[in-house]
């Protein structure tokens, strides 16, 4: 059992600092036992981990960060396409490495290092592994596209990262070997209520484990606070703060990409619903938006797909 102080601290990154009940202190020691499982775990590169070493630092240089992406041409290839993806392509083609980091931003540029990194995880997984980063890449898009969308372009770049990796905690939990966990991700449950399993049967869900091991590889805030929230927000969740819109964009992505997954069109009801929910009023998705965005919506969430496959 861990002590409780240790307890509350891993309680914190969903909690925001409000007293955790029983119910989260168990989740808490529950997921302390699966997180040393993972202890060790870094599947980047050293290259990679230079590049989010160098971008931490205050006075990083923009050079130093384009020869650490041009000394590894795999990843390289990896950031001019997504570069010059629906996503990120505004003003005509990127036509260089040095291009693509003014276009992405260099602090990014790291995050999504990762990101692609931890996405090619997913192609030794069979079936279900595809699965996980489809849903992954298209929340990606669905959030950035979003938030360019409702006026909040600021946040575009840290809820395209957080899409990227918000179901990263799915891929370990798989890695484990745990086949009713396997099977239980392979129903394709909804967004809201696969969390809900996860607790019952683990005391703690996807989003809480995948949070806390990204911590552990030291990616910067808001990135694990907004995958450990996405499924139950909490604190600081609900007002006007930049951190509050951001994690509506990802919860309304998260189920985007999942409906169009599922062959939704326009006029579904789940689609105006979606709309008219507490997350879309916040940040300023009319009824009529998100019905009139749908179809650019599905194309930007092909190509994603094909940019991380």
């Amino acid at each position: 059992m861990l002590p409780p102080s240790n307890a509350r601290e891993l309680t914190d990154l969903w909690l925001d600092g409000a007293s955790p009940s029983e119910s989260d202190l168990r989740a808490a020691n529950s997921l302390a036992a699966r997180l040393a499982s993972f202890d060790g775990l870094r599947p980047f590169s050293g290259v990679v981990q230079s590049l989010l070493d160098h971008v931490s630092c205050p006075d990083f240089s923009l050079d130093e960060v384009r020869k650490l992406i041009e000394s590894d041409p795999a990843l390289a290839a990896r950031i001019m396409r997504v570069a010059n993806s629906a996503a990120y392509r505004a003003h005509g083609p990127c036509a260089s490495v040095a291009q693509a980091i003014v276009r992405i931003g260099a602090t990014n540029v790291s995050g999504l290092a990762i990101a692609m990194s931890v996405m090619t995880l997913f192609k030794d997984m069979g079936g279900v592994g595809q699965k996980i980063r489809d849903h992954s890449a298209g929340t990606a898009a669905m959030a950035r596209e979003l938030a360019m969308c409702l006026d909040l372009a600021a946040l575009s770049s840290k809820v395209f990262l957080a899409g990227l990796l918000h179901d990263l905690g799915k891929l370990l939990l798989i890695q484990t070997g745990d086949a009713a966990y396997a099977a239980l991700v392979a129903q394709e449950l909804s967004p809201s209520s696969l969390h809900l399993r996860e607790q019952t049967l683990w005391g703690f869900d996807h989003a809480m484990l995948g949070a806390h091991v990204l911590l552990s590889w030291n990616i910067p805030a808001p990135i694990p606070h907004l995958i450990a929230c996405h499924h139950q927000p909490k604190g600081g969740h609900g007002g006007a703060s930049a951190f509050a819109q951001a994690l509506d964009l990802l919860r309304l992505a998260d189920v985007v990409d999942w409906l169009l997954g599922q062959g939704c069109t326009a006029d579904s009801p789940w689609v105006r619903r979606l709309a008219e929910s507490p997350d879309g009023v916040r940040v300023g998705l009319g009824k009529e938006t998100l019905p009139s965005l749908w179809s650019d919506l599905q194309t930007i969430r092909k190509e994603a797909l094909l940019v991380f496959k």
